[in-house]
């Protein structure tokens, strides 16, 4: 193995994954980004709120459709899913102030916006980014965590 400095804990920008010995993968870190707009999109379940919007309250169609949401962005960064329709790949910003449920009291006050990716239809999974990170709160199956225009 490479003689560098490991780091525990999360990392600072998405992982990359490099060829190790044998043709298996590795994962390595970026660890000096500070501009993560050319960083892949890593999305986390590890803030999903509990409750009517959580991934347990969804039917096995729903969750086999946010897998294969998450799997068709996993080559995306940031900049490049901002070219892609906000019914589509892409995403679209949600007023903190338009949310219908209880926001958690983790969410940072200076946060103004939340993103509402598409993963059933148009049914939306609701959440932050921080750094290269997309957190999910939400998953808004029956249209009801924010007002929707054409649902």
């Amino acid at each position: 193995m490479g003689g560098g400095k490991k780091k525990r804990g999360i990392a600072a920008a998405a992982p990359k994954a490099n060829q190790g010995k044998g043709g298996t993968s590795r994962l390595t870190v970026n660890e000096s980004a500070t501009d993560y707009e050319d960083s892949q999109i890593v999305f986390s379940l590890e803030r999903v709120v509990s409750g009517k919007y959580c991934y347990s309250k969804l039917d096995k169609d729903h969750k086999a459709a946010f897998a294969d949401a998450i799997f068709k962005r996993k080559s995306f960064t940031w900049k490049s899913i901002q070219e892609e329709g906000r019914h589509g790949l892409g995403y679209e910003k949600i007023s903190k102030k338009s949310i219908k449920t209880g926001v958690p009291d983790f969410i940072p006050p200076d946060l103004k916006n939340f993103l509402a990716f598409r993963f059933k239809g148009k049914a939306p999974l609701v959440g932050y980014r921080r750094r290269n990170i997309f957190y999910v709160l939400w998953f808004d199956h029956n249209f009801t965590v924010y007002p929707h225009k054409n649902a």
